[in-house]
């Protein structure tokens, strides 16, 4: 399996490698991908083997980086390539790698290279797309959930930060990512055009501290920390900073023994559909229908333009307002 871009792409592909593995328990299942990757995959089911490779990232790689992808895959006895991307240096680098079968998305001239096409609609999730490609293969029960294993490890981390903290008493606990919480680069997307106010993500946890006496677990790398401190200024909400405190892993678990996630464009929303915890996601720039948690149980907050005519609309993230993220939270699914 072949899975281009960043640690999004790889955990939206989770369910159809639930959906191989539980299919056919004797294959051997490869997953190639960008290097960031690698902080996730030992808890994605069902991988045999794990091969990063710098030409899968975001962006047009660069010819020695396809050329080593290449030779990665020649390498191997595959048998078949299922290709979670819709790019045409991907789709090359199938077809010349000399596997008989590969299967990817439909759409565009490069298609051509490929031996099965699945249908992907503009506007759906990416994890349902990249799931269809199990039907390349005949497999027609599919696992329409993500997974992730934080491991025990991690389990016993979050557990001690939790715990210790005396966070853990029975109160809702909702885990906010301020910043771009271990997000990978999105080329021609400014990282700050994804940043929601650390203002008003302080303001929401507010009122969920005054409506439904929430705690709040504050999360991120230590590029987040500016943002993470600009939320905890304006907090009046019980809160237990962990941003910049965690790995990759450690977040997944304490998200998993919080109540909800929320967060802009971020792997995290998608560790927390994995491990089972809800998940509110906002996005402006980029398009959530796509690109936001898997599963009935989360949701997506969309920054729209101005429509008014001769209005120039700002940035989009700027749309979201404070009760559009409750309303989310707090309307029945």
């Amino acid at each position: 399996m072949v899975v281009a871009g960043g640690l999004v792409e790889a955990l939206q592909a989770a369910p159809l490698l639930g959906t191989l593995r539980v299919a056919d328990p004797a294959s051997t299942i490869t997953l190639m991908a960008a290097p960031p990757v690698r902080q996730v995959a030992s808890g994605l089911p069902g991988i045999d083997e794990v091969v990063t490779l710098a030409a899968l990232g975001p962006g047009t790689p660069r010819l020695d980086r396809w050329l080593a992808a290449l030779l990665a895959l020649r390498r191997r006895r595959l048998e078949a390539v299922l290709l979670c991307s819709a790019r045409a240096a991907d789709r090359t680098l199938a077809y010349a790698s000399g596997v008989a079968r590969r299967a990817g998305l439909d759409g565009g001239p490069s298609a051509v290279l490929l031996t099965a096409r699945v249908a992907a609609d503009a506007d759906e999730n990416r994890a349902e797309a990249f799931l269809r490609l199990a039907g390349a293969l005949g497999i027609e029960d599919r696992l329409h959930r993500p997974e992730y294993d934080p491991g025990e490890a991690a389990r016993r981390s979050a557990e001690e930060r939790l715990v210790g903290s005396g966070f853990e008493d029975g109160r809702l606990l909702v885990a906010v990512a301020p910043g771009a919480g271990f997000a990978d680069p999105i080329p021609g997307t400014p990282a700050w055009t994804l940043a929601w106010d650390p203002e008003r993500f302080a303001h929401l946890a507010n009122q969920l501290g005054t409506r439904h006496g929430a705690g709040v677990v504050v999360l991120g790398t230590a590029d987040d920390r500016a943002a993470a401190d600009g939320m905890l200024d304006d907090l009046d909400a019980p809160a237990l900073d962990l941003c910049a405190a965690l790995a990759l892993d450690e977040a997944a678990a304490v998200i998993e023994r919080c109540d909800l996630l929320i967060s802009g464009e971020s792997p995290l929303l998608h560790l927390a559909a994995a491990v089972g915890t809800p998940a509110i996601g906002l996005y402006g720039p980029t398009d959530g229908a796509t690109r936001g948690p898997y599963g009935p149980r989360n949701r997506v907050v969309q920054g729209v333009p101005e429509t008014a005519p001769g209005r120039a609309s700002g940035p989009l993230m700027r749309r979201i307002r404070v009760d559009d993220v409750l309303a989310g939270i707090e309307l029945p699914v």
